[in-house]
């Protein structure tokens, strides 16, 4: 009984499942972490309230920066130009929760908005509930 295929099907396996699974671990290795993508300076492209758009009608511009982390969060700034003339700009602390895809702002005076995060490049989502009202932000790296 001849059983060469067998083998050297059983041999080419084993020689390509070792390099399958150490790629992925490679790839795996090098991705970087959602709170190190989030680092930077993003533009508002959209800003919805129940699904209303803010900019253009109450909101002029906004923009969001996120610094790289020291410790156990990573520090923000948020500004808003309203179309009234007037603006506001919030600060504070900032956290990730990687596995949640989450992201939790506390101003520097404790208020704590948090909010879910879909991140794919230059392209940023975030949703939740503020104050009672869904909000969506669509936002591009600047």
């Amino acid at each position: 009984m001849n059983n060469t295929f067998g083998i050297k099907a059983l041999a080419l396996l084993m020689l390509v499942v070792p390099t399958m699974t150490s790629c992925d671990k490679c790839k795996d290795d090098n991705d970087p972490t959602l709170k190190e993508q989030l680092v930077g300076e993003w533009e508002f492209k959209s800003f919805t309230f129940d699904g209303v758009e803010a900019i253009g009608f109450i909101v002029n511009s906004s923009k969001m920066e996120f610094e790289e982390y020291s410790g156990s969060n990573g520090d923000f700034e948020w500004f808003l130009s309203y179309t009234d003339g007037s603006s506001e700009n919030q600060t504070g602390d900032y956290e990730v929760d990687e596995e949640d895809k989450e992201l939790e702002l506390e101003n520097n005076e404790g208020e704590r908005i948090k909010l879910d995060i879909d991140l794919d490049g230059d392209d940023l989502e975030l949703s939740g509930i503020v104050d009672g009202e869904r909000v969506l932000i669509k936002a591009e790296r600047d």
